[in-house]
């Protein structure tokens, strides 16, 4: 079935700036890690405020998270650049009118402060548990697109896990959003995009690979084969990909041998070109879906 995020305009976690109100809905938690650390390491780097509201991620997760950006998010804590709260989920009820008064107090503070904007995010796993109230998250959405848009400082993600919502009721959370975010690419460039994906986990290759471009195919591919083997399939995505030179279907042919033992490559898409060369020098890869 075709991802929620693929049906409405995406932006680029990198790409974020003041006004955006946008949704992530993840269906894997590296997918929610990767974006996340992408949008607040940005906002931190530009000399912003971050606001976390977490329901499952304490500010030691998030610090992990930021450390391979080369972010240190502990001392971003103890600045009070980065701040972690508590998500509206108690048993008291959620109150949209509250917490988007809070939201437009974060913004005034972080102005006070001299920061150079206000970026905040939240985990909304909170309203799979039946905290009275919940019934106005659409209020609450809508309340939060006018007032990033009344603000000049203010960018906000909200955070939708795709496990754990009807795919209905997460369709029309999404539309209440100015677009989705998703994850910058690996590459991209005039010839060749790079993209990981996670549902399922691997990349999506789109454009030409030849003598100009096979380092980045090369520097992406080293990239996945370190990625935590808690998922031991990896799909190469190919139905974008244009052209492929010898070399670059031998770096192609080389990984999918190259990875742990408990991993599977598969390559999907493979344009009739490639497939001809394969069989023509005797390569072979170690799982091909044959499917359009």
């Amino acid at each position: 079935m075709k991802p929620i995020s693929e049906s409405i305009s995406a932006t680029h976690a990198g790409r974020i700036r003041p006004g955006d109100h946008l949704c992530l809905p993840f269906a894997s938690d590296a997918e929610q890690r990767e974006v996340v650390s992408a949008f607040i390491a940005d906002g931190l780097r530009r000399g912003e405020r971050v606001l976390y509201f977490s329901d499952r991620t304490n500010s030691g997760a998030l610090d992990a998270w930021l450390g391979p950006r080369g972010v240190d998010g502990a001392l971003a804590i103890a600045r009070g650049q980065l701040e972690v709260r508590a998500a509206d989920g108690s048993d008291a009820g959620f109150d949209p009118a509250e917490v988007l008064s809070g939201i437009r107090l974060a913004v005034r503070e972080a102005r006070a402060a001299g920061f150079q904007g206000l970026r905040l995010t939240g985990e909304m796993s909170w309203t799979r548990r039946g905290v009275p109230g919940t019934t106005k998250l659409h209020e609450y959405e809508a309340g939060v697109s006018s007032t990033v848009v009344d603000s000049a400082d203010l960018a906000a993600v909200c955070q939708y896990d795709e496990r754990l919502f009807e795919r209905a009721d997460l369709a029309g959370l999404v539309s209440v959003h100015h677009g989705v975010v998703c994850i910058d690419p690996l590459h991209d460039d005039r010839r060749l995009r790079i993209v990981p994906t996670y549902s399922p986990r691997g990349l999506r290759v789109a454009g030409v690979v030849d003598d100009s471009t096979a380092a980045p195919l090369a520097d992406a591919l080293a990239q996945a084969a370190d990625w935590p083997t808690g998922e031991p399939l990896l799909v190469l995505d190919l139905a974008e990909l244009t052209f492929i030179d010898v070399a670059g279907i031998r770096a192609l042919v080389r990984f999918a041998e190259s990875v742990a033992p408990e991993r599977r490559v598969q390559v999907r898409h493979m344009p009739a070109s490639m497939r001809k060369v394969l069989h023509i020098a005797r390569w072979s890869l170690p799982e091909v879906d044959e499917s359009p």
